[in-house]
């Protein structure tokens, strides 16, 4: 899925999601995997990091969209 983003900066970023494993899902902008996103029951949880094991926990949504947000924002 490419999700297209406009964050507060005004410009227009696509991001390919695509789901690495069952409930985690792998960020990339361009070729370069920028975080994951992590589904916990109904809450999405965004790390930040280019492995998934080393990878930061930056915040919580309440859908897709709203977690890839949180990375775009960063």
């Amino acid at each position: 899925m490419i999700l297209t983003i406009e964050p507060a900066r005004g410009t227009l970023q696509s991001f390919d999601v695509t789901e690495a494993i069952e409930g985690v899902y792998r960020v990339e902008a361009g070729h370069r995997t920028i975080g994951y996103i992590l589904r916990a029951g109904a809450v999405f949880v965004t790390l930040r990091g280019s492995v998934y094991n080393t990878s930061v926990e930056i915040g919580q949504s309440l859908d897709l969209e709203s977690a890839v947000r949180v990375l775009a924002a960063g």
